[in-house]
């Protein structure tokens, strides 16, 4: 999940970053964390080596030190594209960013700062934070069992039944197109939601055809990626079909 921490200066948003931080990362959950800073010049100042090698052309600089390393990139990434990149690499349970007031995550707003949308808690000790975000990281993970496809069989939409799940309301058993086996399809990187009999009719259709091949026995995992030809117009297209 992403949680943000925003104020004006001196409002105790590091202070409350490091809390739970340090909290979060007790309990055994993955946490990483982006510091918003209007002002570049707070980590690459001019006539530093860094500096020099960027104002010559290079794009990235990546700062490599025994104890760290750091990547500047000119202009910054767009905060959507560095969330992906730190999501992909190193796939983290919780995202905490700080100093970004605007965004469509859920926010914790300090100090006399006019609340944006999105924010869930202001001026919260740092205990009522932490269990907003513990009950978060729970939803968002009965969120990736359903199917996401907001059909309102169960009578919620899955965002709605994962949050009655995690209150011990109801259970995954409630979601009427839940998939018997797992079968996941992903359309150029992005995964597609996949309803019971979907998956049930995928999976007995693949399964069918693979049954007379040499190799293939029955209730093996299988991975299919299908790559459209590349033309001069584009760089192709493809899909994935995993069935464990």
């Amino acid at each position: 999940m992403i949680i943000g921490v925003y104020g004006f200066q001196d409002s105790g948003k590091t202070t409350l970053a490091e809390e739970l931080i340090k909290s979060l990362a007790m309990r055994g959950l993955r946490v990483s964390s982006i510091k918003h800073s209007p002002h570049l010049e707070d980590i690459d100042s001019i006539g530093k080596d860094t500096w020099r090698h960027s104002d010559a052309g290079s794009d990235p600089v990546v700062l490599d030190a025994a104890s760290a390393t750091m990547l500047m990139n000119k202009p910054g990434l767009g905060f959507n594209d560095l969330v992906g990149l730190i999501e992909r690499e190193f796939n983290p349970d919780v995202l905490l960013v700080e100093g970004r007031k605007n965004g469509d995550f859920p926010k914790i707003a300090l100090g006399e700062v006019e609340p944006t949308e999105g924010t869930v808690l202001v001026n919260p000790e740092a205990g009522e934070a932490l269990e907003f975000i513990e009950r978060e990281i729970a939803r968002e993970r009965i969120m990736r069992q359903l199917p996401g496809l907001d059909c309102g069989k169960c009578g919620s939409t899955c965002s709605d039944l994962a949050s009655e799940v995690v209150d011990g309301k109801r259970a995954l058993d409630d979601c009427l197109e839940m998939p018997a086996q797992c079968v996941e399809i992903s359309v150029n990187g992005k995964e597609l939601p996949v309803g019971g009999f979907v998956a049930d009719m995928t999976e007995k259709t693949i399964r069918g055809f693979l049954s007379s091949l040499k190799g293939y026995s029955e209730g093996d995992s299988i991975e299919i990626r299908i790559r459209r030809a590349k033309t001069s117009d584009d760089d192709g297209n493809s899909e994935r079909i995993g069935i464990p």
